[in-house]
């Protein structure tokens, strides 16, 4: 049954009248003349009730046609943090934190710093540890890597990312975020990896590990068959050995799911959990302490699902292997299909924050911002 929506605007908090997880809309970043995007091409870490999330921040530029509304030139990383379990944000310069290179919508000129080689082995069992990868192009070039013991106050890097892949040399390690810690200096990162001839360009994603806390990888497996645009892996782990990815394919979108129960030597694909589309959408994959899976994306096209444009929650109660119906966590509100690129964590309550770029541009406000919903996912 189609729900109609009612927003409430109390203090910057959007209250949603369809609330079947009790969900609360919050303005993470909004800038009158500034474009908020792609949470998921920075990362997001918890520690208890606070939150850090990174994002593209940038002039917004009017444009004709569909596209981005934002001049690349002016893109700079930010990060937001939260003390509060998402109610409320603060915005942090990125640089001044110590991520220092230029990258992939993060353009510092001459202040980029050079990465070099890692020379101390990274302890990520600290308590206060976070990991955030960072890639130099969307298909050439290289990946760094920085990583904080204070919770992002302070990030230690960059440091060049290297792996012997196995195969053919790619053109590039173009990765974001998406690592499981598995000891004090073992870590299991999933990469998006660029290839490309005269013929045909393509990104594949590789599963790698390090068990010398970062000075070296060793490239365990590629997930899926190679020629197909796969990226942006958000990846679980669901018991020992037993490790779970949901991938990001364009052309055709597609969501798809791979299975590994050899520790990442050796993947099965399983049903698609969603139906996308535009380009395709990223994942927002978290295991509830509860044992569910629980899956957060958008829609950008409004005659994709009855309900349009907006983001969507799904359940898994078997490990992937089948999931719940899509619920709107967020929609008919205004949004154009510029939107999603989520990132989500669960707060010690149980519920779940997400953070995304969002706009209201037939509601007649035309900047894109970062937006975060905290819901119940036993609430219904």
């Amino acid at each position: 049954m189609k729900k109609s929506v009612v927003l409430l605007l109390v203090c910057g908090m959007f209250i949603s009248s369809f609330t079947a997880y009790g969900q609360t809309h919050v303005k993470v970043m909004y800038e009158q003349g500034k474009y908020g995007g792609w949470p998921a091409n920075w990362g997001m870490w918890n520690w208890g009730n606070e939150i850090l999330v990174g994002y593209s921040y940038a002039n917004h530029k009017d444009i004709s046609g569909h596209g981005h509304s934002y001049d690349p030139a002016s893109s700079l990383t930010k990060f937001s943090r939260s003390v509060d379990g998402g109610l409320t944000w603060t915005m942090e310069d990125a640089y001044e934190n110590g991520i220092t290179e230029s990258t992939w919508e993060n353009n510092l000129g001459e202040r980029s710093k050079k990465a070099t080689k890692l020379a101390e082995q990274i302890d990520f069992l600290k308590a206060d540890f976070a990991m955030t990868f960072r890639m130099r192009g969307e298909l050439f070039g290289g990946t760094s890597f920085y990583y904080t013991y204070d919770r992002g106050r302070h990030w230690e890097g960059p440091y060049e990312l290297t792996v012997p892949f196995s195969g053919p040399a790619p053109t590039g390690i173009v990765s974001r975020s998406d690592y499981i810690i598995e000891g004090k200096h073992s870590m299991t990162a999933f990469l998006t990896v660029g290839f490309g001839d005269d013929e045909k360009n393509w990104r594949q994603v590789a599963c790698v590990r390090t068990d010398d806390g970062g000075k070296t990888w060793q490239h365990l497996s590629w997930i899926g068959p190679e020629g197909i645009n796969s990226i942006m892996p958000s990846s679980v782990k669901l018991g020992a050995g037993k490790l779970l990815t949901i991938i990001r394919r364009t052309k055709p979108a597609m969501m798809v799911t791979f299975l590994s129960e050899d520790n990442g030597k050796t993947w099965t694909q399983l049903n698609d959990p969603v139906k996308v589309d535009a380009n395709g959408h990223p994942p927002a994959l978290l295991k509830l302490k509860d044992g569910r899976l629980c899956l957060v994306y958008g829609i950008r096209e409004a005659t994709t699902m009855d309900d349009g444009i907006g983001m969507y929650v799904t359940f898994s109660s078997d490990e992937g292997k089948h999931w719940s119906k899509p619920e709107l966590l967020r929609g008919k509100d205004g949004a154009a299909w510029d939107i999603g690129y989520p990132r989500a964590i669960e707060l010690p309550d149980g519920k779940v924050v997400a953070t995304y770029y969002y706009n209201n541009v037939n509601w007649g406000d035309k900047y894109r911002y970062i937006s975060a919903t905290i819901f119940d996912p036993k609430q219904k």
